[in-house]
């Protein structure tokens, strides 16, 4: 058999680390916590480092995870799949903390529904002074496909204890996007740049847009 592919691991750069820490605190101890791959996700896991008994439940999960389990900051992942390093390959190899599910258990509605403090925090390619997230398309070009993050933002939404956040830089939080709607403003949460973060729930479109001005790169 061949042996898996890798993803390389990128430590956190001062803009993703500024980010992370103000998401991770957003993270009550005791939640059910989804993320992604990738910088950022990975800046996340890092800033997670001060959080107890959490509970990771995702589509992907890449090195981030390592370091959580043994720490003892998270005590179980659920996944539909790893996407990392030899390291994280070999950590996982017949660990009982780290379960891979398919896709119809991780993403199903009705599995996601018994989760109470589920956080899902997700990355953007840019986010408008409405709320609405553009996941795909960066300078016209795909960059990526919209995947899980609508079904765990509106899980995250409805779950008791549980919250939506959107994980962004400052600069792309602009007026208009200049892709297509992956996350509609109505399911809109919370938006976190180095800047702070900006609660949308509950907001007029005029509350929301000075919120993120505030915290945008235009402020």
């Amino acid at each position: 058999s061949r042996a898996p592919l890798q993803a390389p691991y990128r430590p956190a750069g001062k803009l993703e680390a500024a980010i992370a820490r103000a998401a991770a605190a957003l993270v009550p101890d005791g939640a059910t916590v989804e993320f992604g791959i990738g910088a950022l996700p990975d800046a996340v896991c890092g800033a997670l480092g001060g959080h107890k008994d959490l509970v990771i439940h995702s589509g992907a999960v890449g090195d981030g995870i390592v370091e959580l389990l043994q720490r003892g900051v998270a005590r179980q992942v659920d996944a539909a799949m790893l996407v990392g390093t030899r390291k994280l390959y070999d950590f996982a190899r017949d660990n009982p903390a780290i379960r891979l599910r398919s896709c119809e258990y991780t993403h199903n509605p009705r599995v996601l529904g018994t989760l109470e403090r589920f956080v899902a925090v997700n990355s953007a390619v840019e986010v408008d002074w409405t709320g609405q997230v553009n996941g795909e398309a960066a300078r016209g070009s795909y960059v990526g496909a919209v995947g899980g993050a609508p079904d765990f933002i509106r899980a995250a939404n409805q779950s008791p204890g549980g919250l939506s956040i959107i994980v962004v830089p400052a600069a792309r939080v602009v007026e208009r996007l200049s892709g297509p709607v992956s996350v509609p403003r109505s399911e809109a949460g919370v938006v976190v740049t180095e800047r702070g973060a900006a609660d949308l729930r509950g907001c007029t479109l005029a509350e929301r847009e000075r919120r993120l001005r505030q915290i945008s790169g235009s402020s």
